[in-house]
């Protein structure tokens, strides 16, 4: 089982743009969360196709399991 955190933001162009973060930790809180994407945008670390981005928009956690197939 592994957990990506999905943080998405509004562009200056007023598109969504997320940032996926894989093997997140367990006890990951909201505070920590929103703290990290205030940061991102604070410190103009990325830039998107539709711009800079300027708000928070909305984050989740994605749980997904792989299960391997016998094909060969």
């Amino acid at each position: 089982m592994s957990k990506s955190l999905i943080m998405n933001f509004l562009t200056e162009e007023g598109k969504k743009t997320s940032i996926r973060v894989a093997n997140v930790k367990e006890d990951i809180t909201d505070l920590e969360v929103k703290t990290a994407m205030e940061a991102i945008i604070a410190k103009n670390i990325f830039t998107s196709k539709n711009g800079d981005l300027k708000s928070i928009d909305s984050a989740h956690i994605l749980d997904s399991s792989t299960t391997e197939l016998e094909v060969k």
